[in-house]
């Protein structure tokens, strides 16, 4: 297994720590180095570049910092044309991906790449999708143009729903049988997107280096389809 991480473009150490982070769950990097083997300096450094490539997040546990694998899935964005090593892995990576359960957690990612990879992550994850924000802000802060995640949410059979501020850059949104748009012209100045669906809300900030929360929590979904079914009742078409 760790041969073909490497194949896929990984170090022998990043696969490594990759492969610990995999098994384990979630773990502080102290536990991390201990389980790969590594020097704690070492250990973090391939952390951050994990993250970097959205391979692994992080969350907040009592002021400790915890690493968490993100689905085996997320090793797409590294593939170029190496699919078939990929498809041999991924059942067995799956296997071992200890899932932390079904209490509610929440991971921070930071940087464009991780942002990037959050995107597919949506794509790859959600049937029916709910958007509030700022097409402006995501294509200044991380050049993604919204065509891009479009033309694959359609392929993908995605159906969204999605509150944008009024701009001539949103009124280009086409509807169709799978789109949904509505406008409301405060959010014009708004730094944040919010993705929606199932248990997930995915919080985007448009600010300093670019981050995002990712909440896995029914009661916080719940709560913040509420805000944007009340939201989608006053925006106009």
């Amino acid at each position: 297994m760790q041969q073909e991480l490497i194949d896929l473009g990984l170090s022998e150490k990043e696969a490594n720590v990759y492969l610990v982070c995999l098994k384990k769950g979630e773990a502080t990097a102290n536990r991390i180095s201990e389980l790969s083997g590594l020097p704690r300096s070492t250990t973090y450094d391939i952390l951050e570049k994990l993250k970097n490539l959205g391979l692994i997040s992080t969350c907040i546990k009592e002021s400790k910092t915890y690493f968490i694998s993100n689905p085996p899935e997320s090793l797409n964005a590294m593939l170029a044309e190496k699919n078939d090593i990929l498809a041999k892995i991924l059942p067995d990576l799956k296997k071992m991906q200890n899932q932390i359960g079904d209490k509610p957690y929440a991971e921070v990612f930071q940087g464009k790449n991780a942002i990037l990879k959050i995107f597919d992550e949506i794509l790859s994850n959600s049937k029916n999708l709910k958007v509030i924000g700022s097409i402006g802000n995501a294509l200044e802060k991380i050049g993604y143009h919204p065509e891009k995640f479009r033309t694959r949410r359609i392929e993908n059979k995605i159906k969204i729903k999605q509150i944008l501020e009024v701009s001539n850059e949103s009124r280009k949104i086409l509807q169709d049988k799978y789109t949904e748009v509505k406008f409301l012209e405060s959010l014009k100045d708004s730094k944040e997107a919010i993705f929606l669906f199932d248990d997930f809300a995915y919080h985007i900030i448009f600010q300093y280096e670019i981050s995002a929360i990712k909440i896995k929590s029914k009661d916080h979904a719940n709560s913040m389809i509420l805000i944007f079914n009340d939201l989608w009742n006053i925006a106009k078409e």
